[in-house]
């Protein structure tokens, strides 16, 4: 008995610190500076954090093999307002693969259809960088390099609110 009234205290407590934290595995929230990184592109050129100085960019850490980020790539792809911000010179739309190499990202972004390069991070490195566990997650970034909004999990509302977000900061 006294084992699981520890257990349940445990997960009491566990419960309160996650209903405290929006996101408990952020490692950035809106209001810090984008950390600096380079990262490889399925188009075979490479990105660096520093070349995103003075663009709005949209960063989505995702991975083929998931069902959400799946999803709401087939969704972005269908939304006029999304297509609408690639006719900004401003804007950049920087997809990350989490735990993924080139090749298998490339065949795949080929196979459905998506226009856009993907940057790759096999080793993590990158996703560490921002957070410690779950995909998708959205990053918008201002023109002065400081983060605005920062989502995690699909969910049909965040990514209008996360399309709005991007078009009033180019605004």
């Amino acid at each position: 008995m006294k084992r699981l009234v520890a257990i349940l205290a445990a997960l009491c407590v566990g419960l309160t610190a996650l209903a405290q934290e929006e996101d408990p595995w952020a490692r950035i929230v809106a209001g810090d500076r984008l950390p600096a990184f380079e990262v490889a592109l399925t188009d075979g050129t490479t990105l660096s954090s520093l070349q995103l100085e003075g663009k709005v960019v949209w960063i989505a850490l995702w991975a083929s093999w998931c069902p959400s980020c799946r999803k709401e790539f087939k969704r972005l792809e269908a939304n006029k307002e999304f297509a609408e911000l690639f006719e900004n010179e401003d804007f950049i739309f920087l997809p990350i693969a989490r735990e993924e190499n080139i090749a298998t990202v490339a065949a795949w972004l080929r196979k459905k259809g998506y226009t856009w390069p993907s940057g790759v991070d096999p080793t993590r490195e990158i996703y560490a960088l921002f957070a410690e566990h779950e995909i998708p997650r959205n990053i918008i970034v201002g023109r002065d390099g400081v983060v605005v909004l920062h989502r995690t999990t699909y969910s049909k509302g965040d990514l209008g609110e996360i399309i709005e977000k991007a078009k009033e900061m180019l605004n």
